[in-house]
């Protein structure tokens, strides 16, 4: 029998579209027209009938629950107590927010879950009034993080100096890079180690994140910035999700203005968590370093020109984060 791994592209989707489809009985929507956006992590479904749209997420065999309904739990709450536009997830009936599903052909039980589209469109050249939609969202989250908790049983480890380096795949890094670029990598752990220590742990600065505030998981529909794709979410500071937000930009020639555009519209809404100049560059490490992790430990996002790129890349923030210091 031929393994998954040897199947083409059109057989896999055909395996993952079954799946959909049984995923989709609990919410009588079996029968609704399908179509496959992509596979990363997750594989994506658009699910549309004639009224109505919604993404389907089928997550691979042994994610981790606890963190699912983090994502979950966060979501239900931003669309109950904010006007912000992100995907809302679906209660079944049963009152659970995703289910397990299997299918023969495919490995394991796979979690499933629905949520509601979210209108709008990506912008690949983004202007100041798209950054300064964008800071406006970012605060918004961050005002929301501030009183949020999760129930005690799925709260999730917080961001500290000793944290930091745990979440280092120290081994990963040794078996990828040479000698001279891992030890430039780790050359930056205690300035980042020292910046988390900085800021220390109060609801002002820390608290739940989206994780990958990233342009390319912003939409914009009629001048609002609405958020998708938050399975990187996680306790951390909020300066996190700003250097994620700037580390996009580096390059450009207006780079000054997009990130004042972007200051502007946070401003409208609370007060920066953080000193740009002091804090950003060594969040953005850090997020150079959830990446290397994530990329090294996940075989299908391997050997993509995208993960190259980012591991490549994480090799020169390290060089600019220590010329900066």
């Amino acid at each position: 029998m031929t393994s998954f791994v040897e199947l083409s592209g059109t057989e896999k989707v055909e395996r993952y579209e079954r799946l959909a489809r049984k995923a989709l009985t609990v919410y009588g929507l079996e029968e609704a027209e399908l179509r496959y956006l992509g596979e990363s992590t997750n594989v994506m479904f658009r699910v549309q009938t004639d009224n109505s749209r919604w993404a389907l997420r089928i997550c691979p065999p042994g994610c981790d629950h606890k963190l699912l309904m983090r994502e979950l739990l966060w979501l239900v709450s931003l669309c109950r107590d904010t006007d912000l536009d992100v995907p809302e997830p679906v209660i079944m009936r049963s009152g659970d927010l995703f289910h397990s599903v299997s299918m023969p052909g495919l490995s394991g039980f796979r979690a499933c879950m629905l949520f509601r589209w979210v209108r709008g469109q990506f912008e690949d050249d983004l202007t100041v009034e798209h950054l300064k939609a964008m800071g406006i969202l970012t605060a918004k989250l961050h005002k929301h993080a501030e009183t949020f908790r999760w129930p005690e049983e799925i709260e999730p480890v917080r961001v500290s100096p000793e944290a930091v380096i745990r979440s280092i795949p120290m081994e990963a890094l040794k078996a990828h890079y040479s000698r001279d670029d891992g030890e430039l990598l780790c050359d930056t752990i205690p300035l980042i180690q020292k910046a988390v220590l900085s800021l220390g742990k109060g609801s002002d600065v820390c608290g739940v994140i989206h994780g990958d505030l990233r342009p390319g998981n912003v939409l914009f529909h009629e001048g609002v910035a609405r958020l998708i794709d938050f399975d990187c979410i996680q306790w951390n500071h909020y300066a996190y999700d700003i250097a994620t937000a700037f580390g996009t930009l580096s390059g450009r020639s207006d780079i000054n203005e997009l990130k004042e555009a972007y200051i502007s519209g946070y401003l409208t809404i609370r007060h920066l968590p953080c000193d740009l100049d002091e804090h950003i560059l060594a969040f953005d490490m850090l997020r150079a370093f959830a990446l290397i992790a994530r990329i090294l430990e996940t075989p299908s996002l391997k050997g993509n020109d995208r993960s190259l790129s980012a591991l490549d890349g994480a090799v020169r923030k390290a060089k600019r984060f220590l010329e900066a210091q």
